[in-house]
């Protein structure tokens, strides 16, 4: 059995535009890849809301995705594959970083990964680097100014991560325009975005594992 750690953030979570509930198992990209891929594979998610990659929110607490990643890979392990996504919360306001300093600090959680002995025998996982679906703002005033600048900043983040993926010789996917995103934040999928994420993933996970198959 393979064993695959998706670990990101709201959108993994699987937050609904309400901003509060949770679509059910069967109907998040997670779970929807554990039913395409079938009884061979083990999916577990390890999506939070507000998760960064390296910054300590002064606002939400414990959601500096740095922080947990080590143990979080631990108490997984052994794992076959890493799925890591995330990046748009880098983009709030309050964080004043770039798109420059979003993709440094995914770097940094490849690295992490890759010297962790999370895989089998002790050897790293295999990681899909994905860069998160670019936001838009949809008028809301509090959204616009929590991010501002950010819708920007998402379509600067596919060039760094697809250079990260390069010189780290690990998978890449950016799914930039192939996946829904409702119209109430501009951020979170919708059900079809949903299903069309766990699509895109499963077509990367037969790249990676073509023996399975």
């Amino acid at each position: 059995m393979k064993n695959i750690l998706c670990y990101g953030d709201s959108n993994t979570y699987g937050l609904k535009s309400d901003l509060v509930s949770r679509y059910e198992r069967h109907e998040r990209w997670t779970g929807i890849l554990q039913e395409r891929l079938g009884s061979g594979y083990y999916v577990i998610e390890e999506g939070l809301g507000g998760r960064t990659t390296v910054w300590d929110d002064p606002v939400e607490e414990h959601k500096n995705g740095k922080t947990y990643l080590l143990p979080c890979l631990e108490s997984h392990k052994p794992l076959d594959l890493v799925i890591l996504m995330l990046g748009t919360n880098d983009l709030k306001l309050r964080f004043s970083v770039s798109s420059f300093d979003v993709g440094t600090a995914m770097e940094n959680l490849v690295k992490t990964i890759l010297k962790s002995e999370a895989g089998r025998n002790q050897n790293a996982p295999e990681i899909l680097l994905i860069t998160p679906v670019p936001i838009r703002s949809v008028g809301n005033p509090d959204l616009d100014r929590m991010l501002h600048g950010a819708v920007r900043k998402s379509h600067e983040l596919a060039p760094y991560y697809e250079r990260i993926a390069r010189q780290y010789r690990i998978h890449y996917l950016n799914p930039e325009g192939q996946v829904e995103l409702n119209d109430q934040d501009g951020i979170h999928y919708t059900l079809k975005g949903h299903q069309e994420m766990a699509a895109l993933i499963q077509k990367k996970i037969c790249e990676i594992f073509p023996e399975e198959i």
